[in-house]
Parts: C-alpha cells; sequence; structure tokens
C-alpha cells in the first residue's frame, strides 16, 4: 500500500481514484504517455478490475472531464435559474465563463490534450462532442432551447466563441479572469450578429425574442396562478 492513501472501497470510489490519479498525471505528459497499469497501481485499484471499470487512460480523462463540466453546469443553474430578468446571451456568457473558472487549475492538463488531439483524431472528436454537449446543455438553462437546424447552428457557434476564447485564457493568469471575459464578451456580441444576418433565431431577430419569450411565459403563470386562487391570501 502507498503510504498516506486509503484503498477505494466501492466500484464508484475506485472509478474516482483512477480518473483523479490519470488527470494529475496528464498535467506533466501527453496522454499517449501515460500507462494505464500504472494509473491503476497508484489509484490503489487491483489492473484487472481497473480495465474493466474503464479501459483505457482516454476513458478516464474524458470521464474526469464530464464530472468538471457537471460541476460547472449545476452551478451556473445555481446562479441563473431565478434571473428571469437578465438577457439570455449574458447567461451564456456567464456558463461560458464559469467553465473557464472551473478549468483554470487545470491548464497544464488541456495544454497536453490540446497537444496530443492534434495527432489522435479520435481524442479530437471526442473532445469537441464533449464540448459541444455541455455548451447545449448551457443554452438550454439559459433560456435558448437549442432545437432543431438553427439551434443546431447556434450551438455550433457558441463551441467557436469558446474555442476562439480559450487562447486567450490559456495565457490570462488575473484572478478575475478579466482578458478571458473582455474577449469572451466581444465574440459574443460578434457571434449574435452573425447569427442575426443568418437568421439563427427562432424568435424575433436576436437573443432579445427569447428574453420577451421567458418574460411572458412567467407573466402568463403568475396571471393562470392568479385566477385559481394560487399564492392568494
Amino acid at each position: 500500500m502507498i503510504q498516506g492513501k486509503t484503498v477505494p472501497e466501492t466500484n464508484f470510489d475506485k472509478v474516482v481514484a483512477l480518473g483523479d490519479t490519470a488527470w494529475s498525471l496528464l498535467a506533466n505528459r501527453p496522454i499517449n504517455q501515460i500507462d494505464f497499469d500504472a494509473v491503476a497501481d497508484m489509484a490503489l485499484v487491483d489492473r484487472g478490475l481497473a480495465a474493466a471499470l474503464a479501459g483505457s487512460v482516454q476513458n478516464l480523462i474524458l470521464a474526469k472531464m464530464t464530472e468538471l463540466d457537471n460541476r460547472s453546469v449545476f452551478e451556473t443553474y445555481e446562479d441563473i435559474q431565478d434571473a428571469i430578468e437578465v438577457p439570455v446571451s449574458e447567461k451564456i456568457t456567464e456558463g461560458l465563463l464559469h467553465r473557464f473558472e472551473v478549468y483554470s487549475p487545470y491548464r497544464d492538463q488541456i495544454s497536453q490534450l490540446n497537444k496530443s488531439a492534434r495527432s489522435n483524431p479520435e481524442l479530437a472528436l471526442r473532445l469537441l462532442a464533449g464540448l459541444e454537449a455541455v455548451i447545449r446543455r448551457i443554452l438550454v438553462i439559459a433560456g435558448d432551447p437549442a432545437l432543431g437546424v438553427r439551434g443546431c447552428a447556434r450551438v455550433t457557434g457558441v463551441v467557436g466563441v469558446f474555442l476562439a476564447t480559450a487562447r486567450v485564457w490559456m495565457k490570462d493568469d488575473s484572478k478575475d479572469l478579466a482578458a478571458t471575459m473582455k474577449a469572451l464578451d466581444q465574440r459574443m456580441a460578434q457571434a449574435e450578429e452573425w447569427g442575426i444576418s443568418l437568421r439563427l433565431f427562432d424568435f424575433r431577430c436576436s437573443y432579445d425574442g427569447f428574453d420577451d419569450r421567458a418574460r411572458d411565459e412567467k407573466r402568463c403563470d403568475e396571471v393562470t396562478s392568479s385566477r385559481h386562487g394560487v399564492g392568494n391570501d
């Protein structure tokens, strides 16, 4: 047993230990140089069981990123769920910025993944799919249902905004991510202008339409509640 480490008991704990170990190693080496058996040994998990639970280092890394993405989305939802008067575009920007904040301690890991993805098409595709999935969730909780062809195009546009801003974020060592926030605001404004010109919005001509719809639905709910005596003393 490695001194100071506790053997994980449940399979869930073992998967977490494997993922944390692989993620830690990724900070200073390419993903293809991380030995799966070494990860299992460091995590105090039987090698055969580790293979059954995870299968590969790449799976462990992507699972760790899903964990971080879930955290960023859940925390963003808690912050914006009651912010009816906040524009949809601002909520999306907040969600994107918070993902950058969550990943800020792990720039070394992201740098390694970016380098590895250039020579590993499967990894690149899976990273892109994961990013697209989390950004779609951010749009939905912000008030954009992201449905249909135009919804898919909006998701793709915001993915582009995030990737372009990530170049600034990688060099932004300020505590409040001021440079990242500035770049994100500029690129979101530009993306919304392009969306308007390409008619990618389902309501009116911009995200303002989503804001209006959210306020209208709230007013309708209040009227319905009043008619049925809900909330009346």
